[in-house]
């Protein structure tokens, strides 16, 4: 019995030494982490940009202007104009409301008419006599133009929006080709400009617009007898705080009708035939007058 008991503990111990011999030595952390890592698929995730708070996200929402809209409530009184032999001009009258409640903001309202070719001479001395430069040509150029507010223009809109919105009448003149070298485009430009002031045709009214209550505008422009014959176009803006908020746009057609329409049309697209008409025409009231004289 005491000689199985001291072979049963010479076995136990030779087991424990041969596990201890074949079992390999535990690995490092690092070196564990790495044989994990060996065989399997490294997927790197990028950095998520921070949420805004709530209100740093109103903050930028409220400093980023947003896209003016076409929802302002403004028209003329007459779409169509008559050319007729009495035609001393027209008077357009716009009118509109504020869509604001609280009447917040300015508005602002530019008539514009058809755009035409037009040419700018300089004048020059030569051997002691004043004769035209070299034409400087402006592409577009609108035949008239009158910007109405109920202030002055600077104070509703920085100089930017003015000239992007061809408030300015020297912003919507685009020349065509160069200018002579003794003088710039902007030279050119303020004399266009300072010519159609003189004729009447460029004006700005910065008191014009009337205000009427709980949101309510109007504003009657003038068109003198020389303005241009065509479509012309009523836009009318509402500034808040120097930021473009709504726009509106109607349109103006004066056109020729009776005789008048007739003329022009035999003037403008059969020029031969008119000169003839024109000069048996006169023939015939000439010898009509001679021959109602002679007889008296």
């Amino acid at each position: 019995m005491i000689l199985r008991a001291a072979l049963f503990a010479v076995a136990l111990a030779t087991t424990s030494a041969a596990a201890q011999e074949v079992a390999p030595p535990a690995p490092a952390p690092a070196a564990q982490e790495a044989a994990e890592t060996e065989g399997a698929k490294i997927i790197s995730v990028p950095p998520q940009p921070a949420r805004p708070r709530p209100r740093r996200r109103a903050r930028a929402q409220a400093q980023t202007p947003a896209e003016p809209t076409t929802d302002l409530p403004a028209a003329v009184t007459e779409e169509d104009i008559a050319v007729t032999s009495d035609y001393r001009g027209f008077r357009v009258t716009v009118f509109g409301v504020n869509p604001d409640r609280a009447g917040r903001g300015d508005i602002v309202v530019a008539l514009r008419g058809p755009n035409a070719p037009t040419i700018v001479r300089r004048k020059r001395q030569a051997l002691g006599l004043w004769i035209n430069g070299p034409p400087v040509r402006f592409n577009e150029a609108p035949g008239f133009l009158a910007v109405v507010s109920a202030r002055p223009l600077r104070l509703i809109a920085n100089p930017r929006a003015i000239w992007t919105l061809q408030l300015d009448p020297a912003a919507s003149a685009r020349l065509t080709g160069s200018t002579p070298p003794d003088a710039d485009a902007a030279s050119y430009r303020r004399a266009l400009v300072r010519l159609r002031r003189e004729a009447g045709l460029y004006r700005e009214d910065p008191r014009g617009l009337r205000l009427l209550g709980r949101g309510l505008f109007r504003a009657q422009i003038q068109i003198p007898a020389n303005a241009p014959i065509g479509t012309y176009r009523a836009d009318v803006y509402l500034f808040r705080n120097q930021t473009l908020i709504s726009t509106q746009s109607s349109r103006v057609v004066v056109a020729r009708t009776g005789v008048e329409r007739t003329v022009h049309d035999w003037a403008t697209r059969r020029p031969f035939i008119y000169g003839v008409v024109t000069l048996l025409l006169a023939l015939a009231a000439g010898w009509g007058a001679a021959l109602y004289f002679r007889r008296s």
